[in-house]
């Protein structure tokens, strides 16, 4: 992909991810994923942002990830799903910040990928009620998800995560429903496995 980090921009908010490994997900320890593959949904909204003049806030995006072997060596197979909602310049905006275009932690990320299956423009639906997330992104995919406690009734974290700031943390949670139906490879039902709720915050220069 190539990377245009001209313009100054910056975009802020939940980030929910479900993928098939139990909880929680060894792929970030450099293990296997179970079964060897990795098949997830990971969705962004944005709750303030903006790129190139185009104002982003209450947009979200996602993006099936199917992956086999180690998660860090990279080869990932991607769909890109972008909020219906967005206008042009907003769809635009959202694909060069959250494709890695734009640079940034996503710019590092999408190092990672090595095939960007499809882009697609979907209905999003995104409400998270404090411990509890549900997504829906048109008949394409599903997740309800919830943090899960640890020792001590505290929810577990999970510090550097991927594609969060190094500072920020994910707090572990497992699904209740995480389904994808795009096609034949990127369909999948891993309910009642790993869920990660957490935050985001990326900028650019």
């Amino acid at each position: 992909m190539s990377v245009d980090n001209t313009n100054q921009w910056s975009v802020r908010g939940e980030f929910a991810e479900a993928c098939n490994c139990s909880a929680p997900c060894q792929c970030l320890y450099g293990e296997a994923p179970d079964d060897d593959e990795c098949t997830g949904a990971l969705f962004w909204h944005v709750e303030e942002g903006e790129y190139d003049g185009a104002e982003l806030d209450g947009l979200t995006v996602g993006v099936l990830l199917y992956d086999e072997g180690i998660l860090f060596e990279g080869d990932w197979r991607v769909v890109f799903l972008l909020d219906d909602r967005a206008d042009e310049a907003q769809a635009a905006a959202l694909e060069a910040v959250f494709t890695g275009q734009a640079g940034g932690v996503m710019g590092a990320v999408a190092e990672l990928v090595g095939d960007v299956r499809a882009v697609e423009t979907v209905p999003i639906a995104y409400s998270r009620d404090e411990d509890h997330v549900s997504i829906a992104a048109g008949e394409v995919a599903a997740v309800e998800a919830d943090l899960i406690e640890g020792f001590g009734e505290v929810p577990g974290e999970v510090s550097p995560h991927p594609v969060t700031a190094p500072s920020m943390a994910v707090t572990t949670g497992k699904s209740a429903t995480a389904t994808v139906s795009y096609d034949e490879e990127f369909s999948w039902d891993v309910s009642g496995n790993n869920a990660f709720l957490g935050e985001f915050e990326y900028e650019g220069e």
